[in-house]
């Protein structure tokens, strides 16, 4: 039975809160701590590797925790959900609010700590909530439909935060020409995003409470978690081709991802010299993306297959993030200050995040494919645990890449705040060129060894539905 329009959106409309925290932590927390307060890039970095070591931990466990619940009429997955939101709103404005003279070591801390519970607290929504898009429907086709009413609405949203804080919280003062160092925007602007997250994931939650008779339940001794069980699970796993070359796919995406989602406050205000208005533009390329991705990903997943579709993506995704970058080093990029800059900047922008979303829409309808697989080998379905490890991968684009970042700004030597654009050393500016070009156009493009190999097609998919039909 087809998914309505009305249950899918309200899915859709819940990850919402996944775009909040991106927009919020792309650009603003590690310019916050580092440029703000005055954190070492490098303790910035080690706090999200951290972070993601308990990722490591917590993401499959809660997964597995949801696969296994008697939620009674609430199912497996809405219970995890709703109680993630109302803590998710309460750390992102914590995040943001560090006491008054913190030291290096203190606010260290104070980011490990918060920064972790803020994505700890996504995990009980995000892991069970990807794990019933899965679960909605079983068409080949259809799964890519509802993939792109998820990423459509948290990619969709995520730059609206991003333009809604430039212009409303971060506007210049007269101590402050730029509108990023506007210290006391950051608590107030944390309060508005961790309030919004709470409400959508309720919204969410309680709008498709209606599908829970409709989803798979557990198969007889499958509710009783079983420590034995899980690793073996993680075992099978592993050994399944097709799922390891798309989570390891994904993991050099996610990764350079981050690289660059971490940069963008240094190649918008040192690399291009944008004003704040400037600035306020690129987020909307952004949306503009979140939404052709939206029409574009399932016609390419039909007629192209799944497979070929994310490689085209991926490739073009990526020449079109470096393109601006590559061409200033190659001195033909129009020069700061040209009226043609933001026009080309926004078009390429536009171009590579429609590809980006529609490679990571297929990617996770991909993943439900995988999901099948495994049952038909082992007669158990274990949607939260192979969810798990994509948020997981998700999860890299703050925590590796951010620890990446964090070396590559001590390689190029960026300076702290307070220092005028034209005091900074020219080899610095080239820095972030080769960083912004090159370096991940080579992180991009890398993913694509990767996912060559994933085997599942729609006739190999088709085949094990069939399969998994004639057994139930």
């Amino acid at each position: 039975m087809a998914v309505s329009k009305r249950n899918k959106l309200l899915y859709g409309l819940g990850f919402s809160s996944q775009g909040i925290k991106d927009g919020l932590f792309q650009l603003f927390l590690f310019f916050y701590f580092s440029q703000i307060l005055g954190l070492e890039p490098i303790y910035a970095g080690s706090a999200s590797v951290i972070a993601l070591i308990f990722d490591a931990i917590s993401d499959p466990l809660v997964g597995t925790l949801s696969d296994r619940w008697k939620g009674g009429k609430w199912g497996r997955r809405h219970p995890f959900m709703l109680i993630s939101a109302l803590p998710l709103g309460l750390f992102i404005y914590i995040l943001f609010t560090p006491p008054a003279g913190l030291d290096q070591l203190g606010l260290f801390a104070w980011l490990t700590f918060f920064s972790v519970m803020v994505r700890f607290s996504l995990t009980f929504f995000i892991v069970p909530g990807m794990s019933l898009g899965a679960e909605l429907s079983s068409d080949y086709n259809e799964r890519t439909t509802i993939t792109s009413y998820r990423v459509m609405f948290s990619a969709f949203l995520s730059p609206f935060i991003i333009l809604l804080g430039l212009i409303v919280f971060f506007t210049p003062t007269a101590e402050n020409s730029n509108g990023l160092f506007n210290e006391a925007a950051y608590s107030k602007f944390a309060l508005l995003c961790g309030s919004l997250s709470a409400l959508v994931i309720l919204i969410s939650t309680y709008g498709t409470k209606n599908v829970i008779p409709t989803l798979p339940q557990n198969k007889g001794d499958q509710s009783k978690f079983n420590f034995k069980e899980y690793i073996k699970t993680i075992g099978d796993a592993i050994r399944m081709k097709s799922y390891t070359t798309l989570v390891s796919y994904l993991m050099i995406i996610y990764i350079g991802l981050g690289v660059g989602t971490v940069f963008t406050p240094y190649f918008s205000t040192f690399f291009f010299e944008l004003s704040e208005k400037e600035l306020g533009a690129l987020p909307i390329a952004a949306a503009l993306g979140g939404v052709l991705s939206f029409m574009v990903g399932p016609i390419m997943g039909r007629n192209l297959d799944k497979k070929k579709a994310v490689i085209i993506s991926t490739y073009i995704f990526g020449i079109f993030f470096s393109l601006p970058f590559t061409l200033r080093l190659l001195i033909i990029f129009p020069e700061n200050g040209d009226p043609l800059l933001l026009p080309i900047y926004f078009f390429t922008l536009a171009v590579a995040y429609s590809f980006l979303w529609v490679s990571i829409s297929l990617s996770n309808s991909m993943m439900a494919d995988v999901v099948d697989e495994h049952e038909l080998m082992t007669k158990t379905r274990s949607e939260g645990f192979f969810f798990s490890t994509m948020s997981f991968a998700y999860k890299c684009t703050v925590g590796g890449g951010y620890f990446i970042a964090g070396i590559l700004l001590d390689i190029i030597q960026l300076p702290g705040k307070d220092i005028p654009i034209e005091q900074i050393e020219p080899n610095t500016i080239l820095g972030l060129g080769y960083i912004g070009g090159p370096i991940l156009l080579v992180f991009y493009l890398s993913g694509i060894l990767f996912i060559r190999k994933y085997p599942i097609t729609k006739t190999s998919y088709n085949a094990i539905r069939s399969k998994l039909n004639d057994e139930n």
